[in-house]
């Protein structure tokens, strides 16, 4: 449980009121502003040094419910300055890892400034469907073909409004009274699985299914009726936008499996799927080269050139790719066991702590966040199986920010 000592000052009327303003506008700058989640963080930052007394007073108190999370967070940035050593441009090297750490500042402000929970997952709803909104312009006025808001990549916006949408639906509990705001959880994860449709994102779908064993890592199965019936809604959305031939997904699901057969059976390595599974061989190869270490963060496209030109892999629009699309497998290739063992850090320790509070917690905010913080690992996860979130620095922020955020909510005192 969290430490509760009179040693430790409790937070202001304003001190309380700016942590409110700011939980609230991280969700909704996310996917809404170009620079709104960088801003958050370095204001969260600043705040936490101006209120070091308090906080430190706090992680000294705690230490032992979120180091987990230290050493997963801290751990990642460690081997990763130590890679940034031999990097040609260390500081370049260092500006990914480096937020990671930072994000650590998140846990102690929301546990101690103690921000709504309410608030915050308002404005979770609230920021996925100004993503829609900003989709649809994109669509319908600019005339993009794949929407990727401000991210600049259309796999990256569809994948975090879909995990927006998902996680907008633990707003739910707290706004089952109000007549129109407990539409709103709904409307947001229709419009989490809009923008993924709009993007043009198939991978992201694979997250879906693996929500099934939120039950079973938070030890719970009285979840497994909540969980059931998000799976269900989205099966039904999933349905609907295939029946209808102007959203394109029964077509980009049919266009993925004749890829895929083109790969298997003829090698074709010039397609969507094709490039993905030319990359996943390549990495694997990359991997069996320097199992421990890989072959360099940095050395992953100079790598398939060696490949093709040992013939190990064919010449093909694979070799254009500077990471495995896979994020496990670039781990793996570009720094070996090393590199995966704190990518398992990253998904595991944050679980743990969920785990724990959904242990203690049968209702209220840190039940709720401890849910949010499952889901929203899991659905990493799933991206992560096309994508590569912790080598992109968008989704790579995405994640240690809310997941220091949900820590922190868990390990908010009771009231």
């Amino acid at each position: 449980m969290p430490s509760i000592s009179s040693a430790i000052p409790s937070p202001s009327a304003v001190q309380h009121s700016v942590a409110r303003i700011l939980l609230f506008a991280l969700p909704v700058c996310a996917l809404t502003s170009a620079g709104g989640m960088a801003l958050v963080q370095l204001l969260i930052l600043i705040l936490s040094l101006c209120w070091l007394r308090p906080l430190r007073a706090w992680y000294r108190a705690n230490w032992r419910q979120y180091r987990g999370i230290v050493l997963a967070f801290a751990g990642f940035f460690l081997v990763s300055a130590i890679r940034a050593a031999f990097h040609p441009k260390p500081w370049a090297a260092l500006d990914g890892p480096l937020r990671v750490l930072l994000a650590l500042t998140c846990i102690g402000f929301v546990a101690w400034a103690r921000p709504s929970w309410r608030e915050f997952i308002g404005g979770v709803c609230l920021g996925v469907l100004g993503a829609f909104l900003l989709a649809l312009v994109q669509r319908l006025v600019i005339g993009m073909g794949r929407v990727d808001g401000y991210t600049h990549h259309p796999i990256t916006f569809g994948d975090l409004a879909l995990a927006m949408g998902v996680l907008a639906l633990l707003a739910l509990p707290g706004w089952r009274a109000h007549r129109w705001l407990r539409l709103a959880p709904p409307a947001a994860l229709l419009a989490g699985l809009a923008v993924s449709v709009l993007s043009g994102s198939r991978g992201g779908w694979l997250a879906l299914p693996l929500l099934a064993a939120a039950p079973l890592l938070a030890g719970n199965w009285r979840l497994a009726r909540q969980i059931g019936a998000l799976l269900a809604a989205c099966a039904l959305l999933f349905a609907l936008a295939w029946a209808v031939p102007a959203s394109g997904v029964a077509a980009r699901v049919t266009l993925a499996a004749t890829e895929a057969r083109g790969y298997i059976e003829r090698q074709d390595a010039n397609t969507s799927v094709g490039i993905r599974l030319e990359l996943w061989k390549a990495s694997w190869l990359m991997f069996q080269q320097d199992p421990l270490l890989g072959v360099g963060r940095d050395r992953f496209r100079a790598e398939l050139q060696t490949l093709a030109q040992s013939g190990q892999l064919q010449h093909s629009l694979a070799l254009q790719f500077s990471s495995s699309h896979n994020d496990a497998l670039n781990m793996l290739a570009t720094g070996g066991l090393l590199d995966f063992s704190c990518l398992l850090l990253l998904y595991g320790a944050p679980l743990l702590l969920f785990r724990r509070t959904l242990q203690r917690h049968a209702h209220g905010p840190q039940h709720d966040a401890g849910l949010a913080g499952i889901l929203l690992v899991l659905c990493f996860i799933g991206f992560g199986l096309t994508d590569v979130m912790f080598w992109l620095m968008m989704p790579k922020v995405f994640y240690v920010m809310f997941v220091g955020v949900l820590a922190g909510y868990c390990l908010q005192e009771e009231a």
